[in-house]
């Protein structure tokens, strides 16, 4: 019985998290809005035990930040903030590309080629590409090219940092209308990854991850966010 009582608890948490998470990477939750455990528990008809564990995990991900005395609001990075990020990012795609190279699964390879190139038959035929699965098939590229690697620092590193720079990059997604480009430049370096070149591979990576950097400092500008 209290077996149930515990996974319907961590189920709420978990629908609780992932309600917030949304309504702030679409931007429904920004930081004009001051929340609160209370506030959130109505609106999610929720009771407040999930609603906090929801939080706290928001707040380890620096999506949410505690003010005291004041309430919850929306915890924003700096354009400093994620420059440094992206800079660290770089250097950390490079170094798991060195171990993973010669081992990233050649299916994966494959299925992810198939799925950038409808996406340039889909933009071709000028039909409309949904922006988070834009974002997706962007988070599932880099992670094919590093999950292969024998450094699980360096993995778990490059996690944390997705998690971090996650809501912004779907915003440039949706701003930015760069989504055929990035997508070219993917198949690029995919092409460079089958025939086993670490030096390309590292080079248009660096280059990819550079110019992804620069659309995002773009829409944050659009936003006041510096």
């Amino acid at each position: 019985m209290f077996e149930k009582i515990e996974i319907k608890r961590k189920t709420l948490a978990s629908t609780a998290y992932d309600s917030i998470k949304a309504g702030i990477v679409s931007g429904e939750i920004n930081n004009n809005l001051l929340l609160s455990e209370n506030t959130l528990a109505k609106i999610l008809n929720m009771s407040r035990t999930p609603i906090r564990e929801a939080i706290k995990r928001l707040e380890a991900e620096n999506y949410l930040k505690s003010v005291d005395g004041v309430g919850l609001i929306v915890q924003e990075l700096s354009l400093k903030d994620l420059a440094e990020i992206y800079e660290v990012r770089i250097a950390l795609e490079k170094v798991a590309l060195e171990s993973a190279i010669l081992k990233i699964d050649s299916d994966k390879i494959a299925n992810l080629e198939i799925d950038l190139e409808n996406v340039i038959n889909s933009y071709n035929l000028n039909k409309k590409i949904d922006d988070e699965y834009l974002y997706d098939l962007d988070s599932n590229f880099h992670n094919v090219l590093y999950s292969a690697s024998e450094n699980s620092c360096v993995k778990e590193i490059l996690k944390t940092l997705e998690i971090k720079i996650h809501r912004y990059q779907y915003k440039a997604y949706k701003v930015s209308n760069t989504g055929k480009e990035a997508t070219i430049q993917h198949l690029e370096i995919l092409k460079e990854v089958k025939n086993k070149n670490l030096e390309k591979v590292k080079n248009l990576l660096e280059s990819h991850i550079k110019w992804s950097f620069e659309i995002l400092k773009e829409a944050m500008l659009k936003e006041n966010i510096k």
